[in-house]
């Protein structure tokens, strides 16, 4: 009986430390992508605020250069429009890039784990 008995605790130990590390590998990978969707949110803001005050800008560029402030918002329109033309057109290639930034992020721990392992 004490052999299956060391048998059994050794066992109910082995499954509390490996559901232990589940949990703290599950919350890492998870603070890394809600860090990096964060990030990737800032920046978007930031971004937003920069082609704004870049379109008034350019509106006020062109209401110089002698047009009315009307024409001048149409201008800036029509060039907002071809920038999401050249986003379109490139989307594959920019889904490819945030895509490889994600699996980054989702494997990053994947490669210590394996040189852990090795060593």
């Amino acid at each position: 009986m004490g052999i299956l008995t060391q048998l059994k605790e050794k066992v109910t130990q082995y499954i509390d430390v490996y559901v232990k590390l589940f949990k703290v590998n599950f919350i890492g990978r998870t603070s890394n992508i809600m860090s990096y969707f964060l990030f990737a949110l800032i920046c978007l803001f930031i971004s937003f605020c920069i082609v704004l005050f870049i379109g008034f800008g350019l509106t006020e560029v062109f209401v110089e250069a002698g047009f009315s402030k009307m024409v001048s918002f149409f201008i800036v329109i029509g060039i907002y429009v071809l920038m999401l033309g050249i986003v379109v057109s490139f989307r594959k290639r920019i889904t490819r890039f945030f895509a490889s930034g994600f699996i980054r992020v989702l494997t990053e721990g994947d490669n210590e784990d394996e040189e852990k392992e090795e060593q």
